[in-house]
C-alpha cells in the first residue's frame, strides 16, 4: 500500500485537531477546557490550509529575504507560515471566515484557564461559527467524503437555558477580564456592521424542541436558518410548542409583541361580536392551560410554551400575537366562545344597549 502523500498526512492532522478541539469544548464541568479548544482549533486550520495549499503546490515555507533560502527552525527544518500567514493569502480583506480566525488567533493570547467559562460565556457564537466555517472549508477544498459530519454529534443538554439562568450568564460576563474585554470590544468594534452580523463571524442558534408524533423523516433536531425565513414562518415557528434557546446575544429590550392581559382582551373584543374581558381572558387562559399557575408564581401551566413570556424583572407576564389570533378563532362562534370561556358570550349590541 503506497504511502499517504505529504498534503493527505498534514489533511488527516487537520481533521484530528478539529474533533481534539470541539471534544475539549463540549467536555461537562472540570474536564471542558477552553483553552484546549483554542489551540487545538488554531492547529486545525494552520494544517487544513497547508495541506491544501501543498496539493496545489503552492508556498507554505518562510524564505528569507530575497526568496533564495528558506527560514529554517532550531532543529534545522524548514519554518512553516503561521495561521495568521495563511490566512491572510487564502482569504481576502473583511471576508467573515478571515475575521472569525483572526478573532480566535488574538484571543488565544488573552485567555487563561482561571477565565475560561467566562470567555466561553461571551464567544459562544463565534466559536460555533469557528467550528461550521472549518467544515465548509473542508469540503470547499477537499469534497464531502473528508466532512467531519459522521464524526460529530450534538451534544445532548439536560435543560433549557430560562430566566433562572440569566443570573449565571450574567456573573459569568460581570467576571471576564479586563484585558479580554478589552480585546474582544476591540476586535468587534473594527468590523463593519454586515461583517460583524454575519453568520461566519458568529453563528447564533434557535432550538426548538420538536414535539408530536415522531415520523421516519424526522431528525431528533431540525436546523434552520433565520435568514432563509420569512416574517410569517419565523412568526409560526416561534409560536410551535416547545421551549427556545436562543444561543448567545440577549436582547436589551422587552419582548416587544407581547400583551398584557388587558391589551390582549382589548384585542380580541375588537375581533369578534361578542364582548371579552380580562375574566374572560383569565378564565380561558387557565381552562387551556397557559400562563402562570397562580397570582405572582413564576411557574408556568405546561401549555405556555410559544403563548406566554414571562418577565421576571417586572414581575409580569406578557402573551404572544399567535395567543390573540387562537382566542378569536376559537371564540367567533357563540358555541366556540362558550366553550372556550365557560358561559354563553354576550353580543356586544347587547352589552352596549344594556
Amino acid at each position: 500500500m503506497a504511502r499517504p502523500s505529504a498534503w493527505q498526512r498534514t489533511l488527516d492532522e487537520a481533521r484530528r485537531q478539529a474533533l481534539v478541539a470541539v471534544d475539549f469544548y463540549n467536555r461537562p464541568g472540570d474536564r471542558r477546557s477552553f483553552t484546549d479548544f483554542i489551540v487545538h482549533i488554531h492547529l486545525a486550520w494552520q494544517n487544513l490550509l497547508h495541506a491544501d495549499r501543498m496539493r496545489r503546490a503552492r508556498e507554505i515555507y518562510y524564505r528569507e529575504r530575497g526568496n533564495k533560502h528558506f527560514v529554517r527552525n532550531p532543529d534545522g527544518s524548514k519554518k512553516t507560515w503561521d495561521l495568521a500567514k495563511c490566512v491572510k493569502e487564502e482569504f481576502p480583506d473583511n471576508d467573515p471566515v478571515r475575521a472569525n480566525i483572526e478573532f480566535f488567533i488574538g484571543l488565544r493570547n488573552h485567555v487563561e484557564h482561571r477565565f475560561q467559562d467566562s470567555v466561553l460565556a461571551v464567544t459562544a457564537a463565534e466559536t460555533h461559527a469557528c467550528i461550521i466555517n472549518f467544515e465548509a472549508e473542508l469540503i470547499r477544498r477537499f469534497g464531502v467524503p473528508y466532512s467531519l459530519s459522521n464524526e460529530l454529534k450534538f451534544p445532548i443538554f439536560v435543560q433549557a437555558l430560562g430566566p433562572e439562568q440569566y443570573e449565571t450568564q450574567r456573573k459569568l460576563r460581570h467576571s471576564l477580564p479586563s484585558d479580554v474585554s478589552t480585546f474582544i470590544t476591540q476586535f468587534q468594534a473594527g468590523l463593519s456592521a454586515d461583517l460583524a452580523a454575519d453568520n461566519r463571524f458568529a453563528y447564533r442558534l434557535l432550538l426548538i424542541p420538536m414535539k408530536g408524533p415522531k415520523t421516519d423523516a424526522d431528525m431528533a433536531l431540525t436546523f434552520i436558518r433565520q435568514d432563509d425565513l420569512t416574517a410569517d414562518e419565523l412568526d409560526g415557528l416561534l409560536g410551535q410548542q416547545g421551549s427556545v434557546l436562543i444561543a448567545e446575544k440577549y436582547r436589551d429590550a422587552v419582548h416587544p409583541e407581547g400583551s398584557l392581559p388587558k391589551a390582549v382582551a382589548a384585542a380580541v373584543e375588537a375581533s369578534i361580536p361578542y364582548h371579552f374581558s380580562v375574566n374572560d381572558f383569565t378564565r380561558l387562559r387557565k381552562r387551556w392551560e397557559i400562563g402562570p399557575t397562580k397570582t405572582r408564581s413564576t411557574s408556568l401551566l405546561p401549555r405556555s410554551d410559544g403563548y406566554c413570556i414571562p418577565v421576571p424583572a417586572f414581575s409580569q407576564f406578557l402573551y404572544t400575537p399567535r395567543m390573540i389570533d387562537e382566542i378569536v378563532a376559537a371564540c367567533g362562534s357563540a358555541d366556540g366562545f362558550a366553550e372556550a370561556v365557560g358561559h354563553d358570550p354576550v353580543p356586544k349590541s347587547s352589552a352596549e344597549n344594556s
